[in-house]
């Protein structure tokens, strides 16, 4: 008892000085990325990788990207140069790619998306939508080498993961294309020739990304960790219906929700262990414990409620059952229903196994740094959450706003209130029309509501059929509402709102993602819908917590897909009154003009702050020092 509250009481004390020796970097597709848990049930594993850590000696830097493949993640700005920014001599990468490899048209996978485009091009057929797609033989092997070498150079340490199975059960095995491997239907173009619905018998293994990782491996000596056949296990070891309601997200068989996220991140650390990897730094608990250790909100405005959370796990313990209680100090409330909050609660577990999800609101009404705690009691075992942020007053602040209404084709120029610009484009979307004709829409109980309809473009005026076979956005695909901070002034975004709904279809999905610059940088997803009913208006409105910093950008974009297996036209996504407000203020004196190049490079919006004497950067939810070394 004594050791976890001295260890707690240092670790409040000397929050903003800690820096382990050693950061694990992570990159790959949406089933490692890190999600808002405000905004979807989706949780990537990486999420929870750092738990299985010693904090001491190791943090972990998620940079899991939704929808990416390797040839998207290598050469988009936002991604891979900006993970080599952070990396140091002695790090590790773990690689994990091969769901979007495989292409998001089912008619076309395992090709090579360039080489399609050539096709196209030859045969003056229209060119594919989406930049997605390697084949397991060629590129995806080649992108795999230049993670590889491009981390070597830089003394970092590669380890090749196998990715994470989907839940395509077929009895009791999950099935090739489940396991990565398109042998059983896939695409190629030969002598010219473009021909679909091949196949090859299952013990040729020349359609999977993961036999092909495993040969990348081997010719380079990396590590390679079959996390692909340790989710089959995982998966089967719960059957299949067990194994969809409580590790997957409903209707999904490809991401995975909190407890999955956490078993996949578990299974990994092991496989790591069981390498010899960051082995004596790996911890596997067998007694109850919290995921994340801790929990850092970062900027936060007064009055304004953010919402967090944790888990509660525990394997083979001992006594089989008993009761977990919560205790959270002043500025925090916890729930365990995300309805009832207070500040304690009582979790009880049986059959020796624990996997609670505790809800935290941290509402803070005093500008400054905040430290608070939860404390989780279980007999004599004690575990310490510590919950940090840094409440800012907005008060003093000039009203800024940019308001779209969308009541014409093509989309108006917004009206702007305050000092800043703001401004609409779209990428592969076109605004088809806004007429008395589709008066249609629904909201509530108001019926006849017009909605400008956008729908898929090649060339950002006539309608393109939407792919087959899309799970995930298509980060080239979007429409992008812009706001640019005045030269002098930080601009302080504390709304976001829209009304948007779908019509002729009721498997039109979306992601609201903001990003930094015309690199699009800094990406974070604040708001996730699938499977939208058809015409049913919804009302988006949401507080963020975004600062834009003087002259920079913030962009706010909608990226639809539609989730169906076949190609599809007059199927779109329908958007009006779109509102972006906030609030601009002088700089500090703070200004960022001395924070290092590595970050300033990472091309992503900086914050500096002074904290007991000393100087730190906050970027993306994370702090670092004036280095650039990662501090929490």
């Amino acid at each position: 008892m004594k050791k976890i509250f001295s260890f707690f009481a240092a670790m409040l004390l000397s929050l903003p000085m800690m820096q382990a020796a050693i950061k694990v970097h992570t990159i790959g597709d949406s089933t490692m990325a890190e999600y808002d848990e405000s905004t979807t049930d989706k949780r990537g594993w990486g999420m929870y990788l750092a738990s299985f850590f010693d904090p001491a000696f190791v943090t972990v830097n998620n940079r899991g990207k939704s929808g990416a493949d390797t040839r998207g993640f290598y050469n988009g700005a936002a991604y891979w140069p900006s993970v080599k920014s952070q990396m140091s001599a002695g790090d590790y990468l773990l690689i994990q790619f091969a769901h979007n490899d495989e292409g998001n048209d089912s008619n076309l996978s395992g090709l090579d998306n360039l080489e399609y485009a050539a096709y196209c091009t030859e045969h003056s057929l229209p060119a594919p939508s989406d930049a997605r797609g390697t084949n397991p033989q060629t590129t995806y092997r080649d992108y795999l080498r230049l993670f590889i070498d491009e981390a070597r150079a830089l003394g970092v340490n590669p380890v090749l993961v196998g990715p994470i199975c989907r839940a395509y059960f077929s009895g009791n095995n999950i099935t090739r294309k489940g396991q990565h491997d398109l042998g059983d239907k896939f695409a190629k173009i030969e002598n010219g020739e473009l021909k679909q619905n091949q196949s090859v018998p299952a013990t040729d293994l020349s359609m999977s990304y993961v036999e092909a990782m495993r040969v990348v491996a081997a010719e380079k000596d990396v590590p390679f960790i079959d996390l692909t056949d340790a989710t089959r296990q995982l998966y089967l070891s719960y059957g299949e219906s067990q194994c969809l309601s409580l590790l997957f997200c409903s209707g999904d068989k490809t991401h995975t929700n909190a407890m999955g996220g956490n078993l996949v991140a578990r299974a990994a650390a092991q496989l790591l262990k069981n390498a010899g990897i960051l082995a004596d730094h790996i911890e596997i608990p067998t007694d109850i414990t919290a995921n994340p250790a801790s929990i850092h909100i970062g900027e936060t405005y007064c009055s304004v409620p953010q919402n967090k959370e944790f888990l509660l796990t525990g394997y083979g313990l001992a006594p089989a059952a008993g009761t977990v209680s919560l205790r959270a100090t002043s500025n925090l409330l916890i729930s365990l229903d995300k309805e009832n909050y207070a500040s304690t609660a009582q979790a009880s577990y049986e059959g020796g196994s624990m996997f609670q999800k505790v809800f935290i609101r941290a509402n803070y009404t005093t500008g400054g740094f905040h430290f608070d705690t939860i404390y989780a009691t279980s007999g004599e075992h004690v575990v310490a959450v510590p919950v940090a942020a840094n409440a800012i007053s907005l008060d003093g602040g000039a009203t800024v706003s940019a308001f779209w209404a969308i009541g014409a084709k093509p989309v108006p120029a917004p009206v702007v209130e305050g000092p800043i610009s703001a401004e609409f484009t779209m990428s592969q979307m076109a605004c088809i029309d806004y007429n008395a004709s589709k008066n249609y829409f629904v909201d509530g109980d108001e019926q006849g509501i017009i909605l400008a309809r956008f729908h898929n473009s090649a060339d950002g005026s006539a309608r393109t059929p939407w792919p087959a076979g899309e799970i995930d956005e298509n980060a080239n695909r979007y429409l992008d509402f812009a706001v640019t901070a005045p030269a002098a002034m930080d601009v302080r975004i504390t709304r976001i709102a829209m009304e948007i709904a779908s019509d002729g279809t009721s498997t039109m999905c979306y992601h609201l993602n903001t990003g930094f610059g015309s690199e699009f940088t800094d990406v974070t997803t604040i708001y996730e819908k699938r499977n939208m009913p058809s015409r049913v208006i919804e009302h988006v409105d949401l507080t963020p917590t975004l600062t834009i910093p003087a002259g920079e950008t913030l962009h706010v974009r909608i990226l639809p897909w539609h989730d169906y297996g076949e190609v599809k036209d007059s199927k779109y996504i329908g958007l009006r009154n779109v509102r972006i407000e906030g609030m601009a203020f002088e700089p500090g004196e703070e200004g960022i003009e001395e924070v290092s190049s590595s970050l300033q490079g990472a091309g992503m919006p900086v914050r500096k702050i002074l904290l007991n004497g000393q100087i730190f950067i906050l970027r993306g939810g994370k702090t670092y020092s004036v280095t650039g070394a990662q501090v929490r």
